[in-house]
C-alpha cells in the first residue's frame, strides 16, 4: 500500500498589501490568480484525485483552494490554523497524525516549510523526474506542487528520505500559467 503527499503552495499573493493587511490576511494578487487557475487546469487534466485537503487559515492558501478545487475530485476540506507558516518538523509531524483511512491528501500551505519539508523527505526521483527534483532543489516557486509516493500503510510510518518524488510543478511549467 502507498501513500500520496500533495503540497501545494499558495499562489503569489498580493505584496503591496503587506504595509496595510496583516500578513494572515494577505489576499493573492492577480498574478497569483492566474496561475492557481492553471494549477486548476493541470490537476483536472492529469485527474488528480486526494481524499483530503489540509490548507492553513490564512486568505491566500484559502483563495488558491477555491480556485483548485474544481481540478480535484470533491474532497474533504479541512482548515487548520497549525499550518500557517509551520515549519518543516512541524509539517511532519502533522503529515503524520494523518488517519490512515486517507490513500492521498493535500496540504496547501507556505514557504519556507514546504521547501524544507519536500526536501527532507524526497530520497530520490520518480522515473523521469531527475529534472523536476533538481528545480525542486533550487527553489519551491509560490503555486508549486510537489507530489511525493511513500510505501507506508500508515502516515505515522513517513519520514526523512521515504519519499519519492513523482511531480514538481511550477506555475510557469504551465500554459497560461
Amino acid at each position: 500500500m502507498t501513500k500520496t503527499l500533495y503540497l501545494l503552495r499558495h499562489a503569489k499573493s498580493d505584496q503591496s498589501a503587506a504595509d496595510t493587511v496583516k500578513d494572515h490576511l494577505r489576499p493573492l494578487a492577480p498574478r497569483g490568480i492566474k496561475a492557481a487557475q492553471a494549477m486548476e487546469a493541470y490537476l483536472a487534466a492529469h485527474r488528480i484525485a486526494v481524499d483530503r485537503v489540509y490548507c492553513s487559515t490564512a486568505t491566500r492558501t484559502r483563495e488558491t483552494l477555491d480556485l483548485v478545487r474544481d481540478g480535484l475530485n470533491s474532497p474533504s476540506v479541512s482548515f487548520r490554523d497549525k499550518l500557517y507558516l509551520a515549519a518543516a518538523d512541524d509539517l511532519l509531524a502533522f503529515v503524520q497524525s494523518i488517519p490512515d483511512a486517507i490513500k492521498a491528501a493535500m496540504i496547501i500551505g507556505h514557504n519556507p516549510g514546504f521547501h524544507d519539508l519536500a526536501l527532507t523527505l524526497t530520497s530520490r526521483a520518480g522515473a523521469g523526474q531527475a529534472k523536476a527534483l533538481d528545480k525542486m532543489r533550487t527553489k519551491y516557486p509560490t503555486g508549486a506542487l510537489c507530489v511525493l509516493t511513500f510505501n507506508v500503510n500508515s502516515w505515522k510510518k513517513v519520514d526523512t528520505g521515504l519519499g519519492t518524488l513523482t511531480a514538481f510543478v511550477r506555475p510557469k511549467d504551465l500554459k497560461n500559467g
